[in-house]
């Protein structure tokens, strides 16, 4: 299990905005560990710490480190030049165990008690420290990281020569000492906005009103049958039929005698056929 740390910070730039409410957990150490039940990138604490103890129990070296950096995210470590003497460590190890987003608060305590027990090791073979909380503001942020990685790195390089190249750190993120940030409404406190709000919940609750009383309603009064339209096409319409009317009766009252259609013997016919 030796992944370098540059596939470890790229796990955290991938998921660097996923959840604010989260934070990363690192594990690197001298000797050779055994792979770890799950790789998934984002795990709750409690698998986290149930994954590190079978991890540790087999007591792969004599000295343990805990660190906790409070209010501590993906985001915070999504370079490798934001801590980097946190990462020149991880990288001198042989060992390397990191999870992106840990959900819930990660109990470190827990874990340390758990070494301490299962490998009969004396309180000095055990350090645990807290490093100052990182700010909200990203600038801040981003100089108490180095602040803080310069401070990790001094306690490394001594824990380095007093442990004899056999010990193993565990870097985690602390409780948080700050309420993470809410979305506030625009319109909080404007006297427009909530009249806008106001006259719009006016509007939507006086269609329904509307909507209801005209269930309410007959056929013919809900519904207009005849248009001004239809009027005016019905009246054209009469006046249509009252002229075909007129015409077809005067066609039809047309009368032709009979003898119009016979041929005319009389004399005046035969002296002009002479």
């Amino acid at each position: 299990m030796r992944p370098s740390v540059t596939a470890a910070i790229a796990g955290f730039c991938a998921s660097a905005h996923a959840f604010s409410d989260s934070s990363p957990f690192i594990l690197f150490s001298t000797a050779k560990l055994s792979e770890p039940t799950s790789q998934d990138q984002l795990q709750s604490s409690s698998r986290v710490v149930e994954s590190t103890k079978q991890l540790l129990s087999s007591c792969p070296t004599a000295h343990y480190l805990f660190v906790s950096q409070p209010n501590l995210n993906a985001a915070h470590l999504s370079s490798a030049a934001a801590v980097p003497k946190l990462s020149g460590s991880i990288d001198r190890a042989l060992s390397t165990y990191s999870i992106a987003e840990v959900a819930g608060e990660l109990d470190l305590v827990s874990i340390a008690d758990y070494v301490r027990e299962t490998c009969g090791l004396p309180r000095s073979a055990i350090d645990e420290i807290t490093l100052p909380p990182v700010p909200s503001p990203a600038a801040d942020s981003a100089r108490t990281l180095q602040e803080n990685d310069s401070q990790l790195g001094a306690i490394l390089e001594q824990y380095m020569a007093v442990a004899e190249d056999s010990y193993t750190v565990i870097y985690a993120g602390g409780p948080r000492t700050e309420t993470l940030q809410t979305y506030t409404p625009e319109f909080t406190g404007s006297g427009v906005g909530q009249s806008e709000l106001k006259r719009q919940l006016h509007t939507v609750n006086r269609s329904k009103r509307q909507e209801k009383d005209d269930r309410k309603l007959s056929l013919f009064d809900k519904y207009q049958f005849f248009t001004p339209g239809i009027f005016m096409a019905l009246i054209a319409l009469i006046i249509l039929m009252s002229i075909l009317y007129v015409g077809i009766s005067a066609v039809a009252s047309l009368q032709v005698p009979y003898g119009a259609f016979e041929k005319d013997m009389g004399p005046a016919a035969q002296k002009k056929q002479q």
